[in-house]
């Protein structure tokens, strides 16, 4: 199965994450991406240390999400509380409260 997500590349401190992603499309510098399941915790634990603080990564297969930040990552599904831990987490680090729609991304990953 394939993991599905996006992300700005702005945002990376190190690009050599994306050679654990497929590229599915590329708008400016925001890209789509998909991550087979087989690298898809390595993937999760270069994002970690590869993104700049006050933005995140996600990950979405089958309703399950992967919200990642500097130095912090979150996995959950619609309803459960570690989804407002990982929003209230991200507006820590300063991001807007409705650039973290992580309900609609479950439903619509792209």
């Amino acid at each position: 199965m394939i993991w599905i997500g996006k992300l700005n590349k702005n945002f990376l401190k190190d690009e050599s994450l994306l050679a654990l992603a497929k590229i599915i499309e590329k708008n400016k510098d925001t890209l789509k991406i998909s991550v087979e399941d087989k690298d898809k915790d390595e993937f999760v634990q270069k994002s970690i240390k590869s993104i700049k603080r006050s933005s995140y990564i996600y990950l979405v297969k089958d309703k399950v999400m992967y919200v990642i930040f500097e130095d912090h990552m979150f996995k959950f599904s619609r309803g459960y509380p570690e989804l407002e831990t990982a929003r209230s987490y991200g507006e820590s680090l300063g991001i807007p409260r409705e650039e973290m729609n992580f309900e609609y991304l479950l439903e619509h990953p792209l």
